[in-house]
């Protein structure tokens, strides 16, 4: 009897051929990797007074309870997927927390935000595992992407994301303005500007190069006369910052609209719209005050949009409007054409876009020459043998000698630039079997990578957002090609990708603004109050920081001149004590025995001529 209550050996391997049924082998590994994700997540979490890539880290970690909570996690979410009798738990819990410890380790690979483009070799190796992690779930479609969902669920999700897009990146780049962490350079010269358009009517600065003249004689942008109007309800600095991210935020908007032209479903258009509003560079760019370039990506993304559509005058129309934020936004346009007259086969739309790109060209740059000091050739001079040379030079090098020109766009940075901007889409573009659609990255290479100007190719400033938009819209075409196996990795890896290196550049440099903002209250409400005292009518030059929050004066000049102008002898210059004391840029010699100072509050000095 005792012999016929105990199970037998073909019972319990039953038992057991019945359990790896529902849950295989490699399920079983999958859920143990999970676990050691999320209890990998915690750790780092709880044990933030230490940076996890520093080895006393380990000293502060107890690896049982990392084993003990790896092995919890792991036994709850086996006992859940047999509750359920639906094991799709597994891979999800697999990608949620692979997402989570790549997101933990990339927020805190970096002390401080300056040093968060410094992380992308962290990133990588996060992609890495990723990789494979995404490998396994893809294969056999683990992760149904065929649920249906309610109608306009994607319209839903776009707006939502919007709204939140919208509101976290006004909130970084207003604490930073407010925190006096902006500078003349550049968000002072369009504060200034935007209130003498509103005026005006004309887009002139006194700030740009320290005389009274036209922005439009350094950058040809009447795109801003579009955005004059919403200014003018609330004229603020302020307004711009929001209205910067809600139209960079707005490309999700022609992303649905061209997932839908394409007849992507609702879950793969969802995942686009993840994509674009996660892409790292967008929301990370934007914290680097106001700049034109960043209206380039919804406009790209419209005008792409038309195209995909077969609506020549939509297309020609936001062509025009791309053409508008800069004198060189010619060069995305023209890239455009190529796709439509290369990949699309529209010879005729492909060749009067770019024709009209090239008059439009020539019209910008004779503008900005007739009312500045010329465009900034200055930027591609690692190309010309005399500074004054022109593009004719650039050409020339290129051509006379190849292995110069590719010295120069295969440096170190350079190759971490394009890291930084391939990884999110997992360098989706090579895979598409057009490779003609290659001549949409042409814009990153002269925009960004052939000149040697360090801004150009740092993922920190604005002149990432012409080829995001470009990349995204690649990354889309791709989706398209691809089968279901391989655009169900490309979509779990690139969405994934996307919030993690978000979490390495966006989010530790917004929190330090937000911080700075609240820390700094007292300061910055002496510095506003002081600034207050000084006659709106008077000339003032002011120290770089200080200029943005002084806006509405007329009359307004940056210490020290970076471009030769020379600095006048104002009324008032309001300064930092630290560079008086320290004779920065020669300041202390420039006022000499002609001012003398009236009021300091905090670290900024207000003197008045005598």
């Amino acid at each position: 009897m005792e012999n016929e209550n105990k199970p037998s050996a073909t019972g319990i391997l039953d038992g057991i051929k019945k359990f790896l049924k529902i849950i295989p082998p490699d399920y079983l590994f999958a859920t143990l990797m999970a676990g050691f994700f999320f209890s990998s997540f915690c750790t780092i979490f709880t044990t933030i007074e230490v940076k996890y890539t520093e080895l006393s880290f380990v000293s502060l970690v107890n690896t049982e309870i990392v084993i003990i909570t790896t092995l919890i996690i792991f036994i709850a979410l086996i006992f859940f997927a047999l509750i359920v009798k639906n094991n799709i738990v597994i891979p999800i819990s697999l990608l949620v927390s692979c997402i989570l410890f790549g997101a933990s380790l990339a927020h805190f690979g970096s002390h401080a935000y300056e040093e968060s483009t410094k992380n992308i070799f962290m990133n990588i190796a996060i992609g890495l595992v990723l990789f494979f992690v995404v490998a396994w779930i893809s294969k056999d479609n683990k992760l149904d992407f065929t649920v249906r969902l309610p109608k306009y669920t994607e319209w839903i999700v776009a707006g939502i994301l919007l709204i939140l897009f919208t509101i976290y990146v006004s909130k970084g780049c207003i604490a930073r303005n407010n925190a006096y962490s902006s500078s003349n350079f550049d968000f002072g010269i369009f504060a200034q500007m935007f209130e003498n358009m509103r005026t005006t009517g004309l887009p002139n600065t006194t700030v740009e190069r320290n005389v009274l003249m036209s922005h439009f004689g350094v950058h040809f942008s009447p795109i801003y006369y579009l955005l004059l109007p919403f200014y003018m309800i609330y004229p603020h600095p302020e307004t711009l910052l929001v209205l910067q991210a809600f139209f960079v935020g707005a490309g999700v908007i022609p992303t649905v609209l061209i997932c839908r032209k394409l007849q992507f479903t609702q879950n793969v258009t969802i995942a686009c719209i993840l994509l674009y509003i996660f892409f790292p560079t967008l929301s990370y760019g934007c914290l680097y005050d106001f700049h034109e370039n960043k209206f380039l990506t919804v406009l790209i993304m419209w005008a792409l949009y038309f195209i995909v559509s077969n609506r020549p005058i939509g297309t020609i129309i936001f062509c025009l409007l791309v053409m508008c934020v800069k004198e060189d936004a010619p060069i995305y346009v023209m890239a455009i054409a190529v796709y439509v007259f290369l990949v699309r086969k529209q010879y005729i739309l492909g060749t009067t876009i770019f024709g009209i790109s090239l008059i439009y060209f020539v019209i910008a740059t004779s503008i900005v020459n007739s009312l500045g000091d010329g465009i900034m050739t200055s930027r591609l001079d690692n190309y010309m043998l005399n500074a004054d040379d022109g593009f004719s030079a650039v050409i020339n090098t290129c051509i006379a000698d190849f292995g110069y020109f590719m010295s120069q766009i295969f440096t170190t940075d350079k190759i971490l630039f394009m890291v930084w901007m391939l990884l999110p889409v997992g360098f989706a573009p090579f895979f598409s079997e057009k490779k003609s659609l290659l001549f949409l990255l042409v814009p990153m290479l002269v925009v960004d990578l052939m000149s040697n100007w360090k801004y150009q190719y740092d993922v920190k400033y604005q002149y990432t957002f012409g080829v995001a938009g470009l990349l995204i819209f690649m990354t889309i075409i791709v989706l398209l090609e691809c089968n279901r196996e391989l655009r169900n990795k490309l979509l779990i890896y690139s969405v994934s990708m996307s919030i993690i290196m978000c979490f390495s550049l966006f989010i530790p440099r917004a929190s330090i603004y937000v911080r700075l903002d609240k820390e700094q209250k007292t300061v910055t409400t002496q510095y506003n109050s002081l600034i207050a005292t000084i006659p709106k009518d008077a000339s003032v030059t002011a120290n770089g920081n200080y200029i943005p929050h002084m806006y509405d004066f007329p009359e307004l000049y940056q210490y020290p001149d970076m471009y030769g102008k020379g600095n006048p002898k104002t009324e008032y210059v309001l300064v930092n004590a630290y560079d008086v004391e320290n004779n920065t840029d020669g300041l202390a010699d420039f006022m000499g025995n002609d001012y003398e100072k009236i009021e300091q509050h905090g670290s900024m000095v207000l003197f008045k001529r005598k």
